[in-house]
């Protein structure tokens, strides 16, 4: 994987709040930790943890089973898994899911081209946190988000438009 890649992955944990836990790919909305040591599979599909009801936003009052680094909800992952023929969700397997979605948005040339906030929009109907979802959850700042990405040892195109976005 590419620097570039590296990046905007870890700009996607940070914006959906788990790059700040010891181990974001353990991680499940509203903050519950998988137990389980292998990560065998999807906690939603193993029973381990059921999810969390959503507080605010068009979503309000549903469950949300999202789960892992990149808070893959278990129908999404059930596809991925399927699609990629996982065998767990384990690290690699919750990478291979998040590059995967991200290439069917679009973005992969995006990313390699350094074209950030072209990619961050290609994919903001994947990840509730991006800007510019409807999903009415809290959308992180496309600053921001540029920013995580730079410090994560990504690279921006020099085109100065990609520099601009909403105020961090």
């Amino acid at each position: 994987m590419t620097p570039n890649w590296i990046a905007f992955l870890t700009m996607i944990a940070v914006s959906e709040g788990t790059q700040r836990y010891e181990d974001p790919y353990r991680v499940c909305y509203g903050g519950y930790i998988i137990k389980d040591p292998d990560l065998l599979d999807h906690p939603a599909i193993t029973g381990e943890w059921r999810g969390m009801r959503i507080t605010h936003g068009k979503f309000a009052g549903k469950l949300s089973d999202a789960a892992g680094r990149y808070q893959l909800i278990k129908p999404t992952w059930a596809m991925m898994k399927g699609a990629l023929k996982l065998s767990d969700f384990k690290p690699a397997s919750q990478d291979a899911a998040a590059v995967s979605l991200i290439t069917r948005r679009g973005a992969a040339g995006l990313i390699e081209a350094g074209s950030i906030a072209e990619a961050i929009n290609a994919c903001r109907l994947e990840w509730a946190s991006l800007p510019g979802n409807d999903y009415g959850q809290p959308q992180s700042k496309m600053g921001a988000l540029l920013d995580h990405y730079r410090l994560a040892g990504g690279t921006l195109m020099a085109d100065p438009t990609e520099l601009k976005g909403d105020p961090a």
